[in-house]
């Protein structure tokens, strides 16, 4: 399970992986992900919805697949924000 609070390590990472230097810059890359994580979730329903009478298993399985990651990417980087928004790293 993952920790409740980044540490400093994490939160380098994030940033470096980021490409920015201090954690309001990261909070501010973090938050446009997101935007595309949602956006990204809503377009896959509207596709799952759109399919849910696919003759084919394999499709909606595989969107329910896609959901399930994005519901995951979305809380890593849930977990990032919050990281950032409790430590002062500069």
């Amino acid at each position: 399970m993952a920790a409740l609070f980044a540490t400093r390590k994490d939160l380098d990472g994030w940033a470096d992986a980021l490409g920015v230097r201090n954690d309001e810059d990261a909070s501010g890359e973090l938050h446009k992900l997101m935007g595309r994580l949602l956006d990204a979730q809503d377009r896959v329903r509207t596709v799952a919805r759109s399919l849910s009478k696919a003759p084919k298993d394999d499709v909606r399985g595989s969107l329910a697949t896609a959901l399930g990651r994005l519901d995951l990417a979305v809380v890593a980087i849930d977990q990032a924000l919050r990281g950032f928004a409790v430590h002062e790293r500069g």
